[in-house]
């Protein structure tokens, strides 16, 4: 790996976005300029904003109109997200009207009165060629995933500046119009997959939410947050790296679930730490190692892994909205630790 000082690891979740937003806008005001940033889901459309300069990330990302509306939730669910999703209505449709040529048993109701597609995605093609272009173009290393659901296999994505700084044998002879779709990862455990160019295709893959159906998703793949919320695993050539979250460790409060709606916020925070908990748990116990001598590889060193979570519970009925409250503590948060690592970490974690 070439010589890597610094990194961001951003893990994406809608109604969260947010978090990483106050974080960027913090680095960017206390001048934290790192080598290269990851990102999964709606975090990538943050991340463009940030590389492209954009003065006002909340302004970019919070809807003052819908996040003051009490009806924000209902909205959302009967007519879409500007922008980014709408019903798909008209799809809902051609199935209860076509013909039954399969049968009359229970899949032949659920699939057309309870479709795996409920939404259908709106970010223009305008609106994806502008992602490709500021990531490839930008000198900050640039890494996003996507997801294979019928392989179970994940894929990356870089710019230039992300795949020379990993390795060059791994990363840079890959051809520039491969595809996840052209490639089978049956690597030896241990070795990295390589990084794939950014396309227009990949970045329409890496935003493909589930509630847009398993028909017709891109050729390369789905939204790589449901098989990794956070690409963490890669960046341990680094000597630093804020990993920026939108979830914490644990629920972080007196009481316990006690609702049904309790319950189903548990479940998707539980869902969405699972695999980061899993990679920062790798790499903790490589610096364990690296630190008692064990570990010689040169590619492989002490990382300073800095993760900047929110309090918990996110709130059942908080995801997909945008909130200004969510941004400004993140902003508050990130400013302080960021002020703690500069001062050789004093006194406790804020």
């Amino acid at each position: 790996m070439a010589q890597a000082n610094l990194a961001f690891a951003l893990a994406g979740l809608g109604g969260f976005n947010a978090h990483g937003a106050g974080f960027l806008a913090a680095a960017r005001d206390n001048d934290v300029v790192p080598d290269l940033i990851t990102a999964t889901s709606g975090q990538i459309a943050v991340l463009a904003a940030y590389l492209n300069g954009e003065s006002d990330l909340k302004t970019h990302l919070v809807d003052p109109k819908i996040e003051s509306n009490p009806f924000a939730q209902i909205n959302i669910l009967l007519f879409g997200y500007p922008d980014v999703f709408a019903p798909a209505w008209i799809e809902a449709v051609k199935r209860l009207v076509q013909p039954p040529w399969i049968g009359f048993d229970f899949d032949f109701y659920a699939n057309r009165l309870l479709p795996a597609q409920v939404y259908k995605p709106t970010r223009s093609a305008q609106t994806i060629a502008a992602l490709r272009d500021t990531f490839n173009q930008h000198t900050i290393g640039v890494i996003f995933n996507s997801y294979d659901p019928v392989m179970g296999e994940g894929a990356l994505y870089g710019n230039d500046a992300a795949r020379a700084l990993m390795n060059p044998k791994t990363h840079l002879d890959v051809p520039p119009d491969q595809t996840s779709a052209d490639m089978h990862f049956d690597k030896p455990a241990g070795e990295e997959k390589p990084i794939l160019p950014i396309t227009s295709e990949a970045i329409e893959a890496a935003l493909w939410l589930t509630l847009y159906g398993f028909e017709g998703y891109p050729k390369d793949g789905m939204d790589g947050a449901y098989h990794r919320s956070c690409i963490l695993s890669e960046l341990h050539g680094f000597d630093r790296v804020y990993v920026c979250r939108p979830l914490a460790n644990g629920w972080c409060r007196n009481e316990l679930p006690k609702s049904y709606f309790d319950v189903q916020d548990w479940n998707t925070e539980m869902w969405f730490s699972v695999g980061y908990k899993a990679e920062s748990d790798a790499m903790k116990r490589i610096n364990a190692l690296v630190a008692k001598g064990k570990v010689s590889d040169p590619d492989y060193k002490y990382v300073d892994l800095v993760e900047v979570e929110p309090e918990t519970p996110a709130g059942y009925f908080n995801f997909f909205v945008e909130r200004d409250a969510v941004y400004e503590r993140a902003y508050a948060k990130s400013c302080s630790i960021f002020d703690w690592v500069a001062n050789g970490k004093v006194g406790p974690k804020p």
